[in-house]
């Protein structure tokens, strides 16, 4: 989503970003990445689990998996020091004002993300 930054903010959007790992683990990625937005962290999973996000081993360790992680490597991304919870998956959201949820993608393993373009469509 860091390469759709300025666009997104070029639609009076923000992206913010929600770890489950600890503050200091946030604030460490964030200056080893030089990320300029929100990056909050709860590590109770209370906003994974009302986002009703997936959590389990079975999403962590599948063929699926492994097949992107594969992919990630080719294009020379390497995944870092584990923090938080290694079991929880992610997902992504684009909520407006007052509260309307106009996309929502839940991760059904690691690794599974949505096209970014669709997330900045759906900020139209």
């Amino acid at each position: 989503m860091c390469d759709h930054l300025t666009e997104i903010r070029a639609k009076g959007a923000e992206l913010v970003v929600v770890g489950n790992g600890q503050p200091f683990m946030a604030r460490a990625f964030r200056d080893e990445r030089g990320l300029d937005f929100p990056l909050l962290v709860d590590p109770g999973l209370r906003a994974y689990k009302a986002a009703g996000l997936k959590r389990g081993m079975l999403s962590t360790f599948n063929p699926a998996v492994a097949l992107r992680a594969a992919g990630a490597m080719a294009a020379g991304f390497r995944q870092g020091a584990m923090g938080g919870d290694p079991w929880q998956q992610g997902g992504a959201f684009v909520i407006a004002p007052p509260g309307e949820v106009r996309l929502a993608f839940v991760s059904s393993s690691a690794g599974e993300h949505p096209d970014p373009r669709d997330l900045v469509a759906a900020l139209a």
